[in-house]
């Protein structure tokens, strides 16, 4: 086996005591014979590369999940359309959107090689009765974060890509990553339809925050921020 291969499979099977997450994913706030039970219901084993499908808008629902490394995009369908709902990122819990209906109400694609734990909600609330009250808090998580781009879709589009690049960099350095440059594996069209403007209007947007510094793109997919207070200031200005 490679080296590259043995880094995989150890990042794949750590248990949730060790994980590098630490208090972002469910861990926050249990007993340590709690966190030791949590292995017991979460697998380490699902990877996913760019393109693959997570689960399906309609299919029954099955798990929660827990994003260990990566990123994947919401997909709702229409007979119209597929359109971008959002992003999850290293930390956050997917498939909420399962539970109410027993039915995923959306679909889930990686936008790049993400790290998976499948997390058991029956033997979840089997092994730890109070984790729910955990739950709740990454389900409150990601109304507010649907709320957040509801409210953008009303003001300029110059404000709502800058809201998108603001909001992506404030996610990343809750998690302790670097959040003045990071990857943005959404295409134009896809910002767009996240952001409801055109693809056009999107490359137009983002060239105008590199013609003015306060952005610059590594490459089509790379973002650097080059002035954080600068983009924040756009966003109260009148």
């Amino acid at each position: 086996m490679s080296v590259s291969a043995k880094n995989l499979f150890r990042d794949l099977t750590v248990s949730c005591s060790n994980c590098s997450l630490g208090d972002l994913c469910i861990p926050h706030g249990l007993a340590p014979q709690d966190i030791d039970r949590l292995d017991d219901s979460v697998s380490h084993t699902k990877l996913l590369q760019a393109g693959d499908i997570l689960y399906h808008q309609n299919s029954p629902f099955k798990s929660l999940y827990a994003l260990k490394s990566g990123s994947v995009k919401i997909i709702s369908k229409s007979d119209e359309s597929d359109d971008v709902m959002g992003v999850y990122l290293p930390g956050e819990i997917i498939g909420f959107d399962g539970v109410a209906t027993d039915r995923y109400q959306c679909s889930i694609h990686a936008l790049e090689t993400s790290n998976i734990c499948e997390i058991d909600l029956e033997s979840l609330q089997e092994n730890i009765p109070s984790i729910f009250k955990q739950l709740l808090k990454h389900a409150s998580k990601s109304i507010n974060q649907s709320n957040n781009t509801n409210a953008t879709s009303k003001v300029s589009a110059e404000k709502r890509i800058v809201s998108l690049l603001l909001d992506l960099s404030d996610r990343y350095r809750l998690r302790g990553y670097f959040y003045t440059e990071f990857n943005l594996f959404l295409s134009r069209s896809e910002i767009g339809s996240l952001l409801n403007l055109s693809p056009e209007t999107v490359s137009r947007g983002i060239r105008k925050l590199e013609r003015d510094n306060l952005i610059t793109l590594e490459n089509r997919r790379r973002i650097k921020i080059n002035n954080l207070e600068g983009l924040k200031n756009l966003l109260t200005a009148i």
